[in-house]
């Protein structure tokens, strides 16, 4: 709420305590809909950290201009970066898949194979699955090199106008790798 300024008053009502919501600012030069601040206690200790920024434009706002805004800031986008969802109904592991060719932008930071020590794999892919739907030991080489620690995607896929950021991984991470120290 600092970094934006915002007071009480400026939050949209929302159900639950781990979302900010706010309605109607201006970010990469488009007025939004809203932005959803989520927030995860990957740890279960109680401290909630953000982990996800999920913003949604209406239906005309011009998503080439936020495409441009953004390639200002995180420079080009990687065309061939995959990513999944931590929860799938299917209980499976499947990257996403556009309906629309061209309707999804990605940018990400390092994979998490990078990170993670050979020595440690077997216990991070262990840990990783149960935050992640349908991981196990088939897939866990396909998963840590496609996975972004951090992602920003721009989705534009079936009526969609939005920008999301996530630092899933970054946190899954960091919480299996906290748990080898302890």
């Amino acid at each position: 709420m600092k970094a934006w300024n915002l007071t009480e008053e400026d939050l949209a009502d929302f159900e639950r305590e781990d979302v900010i919501y706010i309605k109607g600012y201006e970010l990469f030069g488009e007025k939004t809909e809203s932005i959803n601040f989520q927030f995860y206690d990957f740890g279960d200790e109680g401290a909630y950290e953000l982990v996800q920024v999920f913003v949604t434009y209406p239906s005309d706002a011009d998503m080439d201009h936020v495409s441009e805004e953004m390639q200002k800031v995180y420079g080009e986008p990687d065309p061939d970066m995959k990513f999944y969802y931590l929860y799938s109904a299917l209980e499976s592991l499947s990257a996403y898949e556009t309906k629309e060719p061209g309707s999804v932008t990605n940018w990400g930071t390092g994979s998490i194979g990078d990170l993670i020590p050979v020595e440690e794999q077997e216990y991070y892919r262990e840990q990783w699955e149960s935050y992640q739907s349908g991981l196990n030991e088939d897939n866990w080489e396909e998963f840590k090199q496609n996975s972004r620690l951090e992602r920003i995607s721009l989705l534009t896929d079936n009526g969609w106008n939005c920008v999301e950021f996530n630092a899933a991984n970054q946190m899954i991470y960091e919480t299996i790798k906290n748990t080898l120290h302890d």
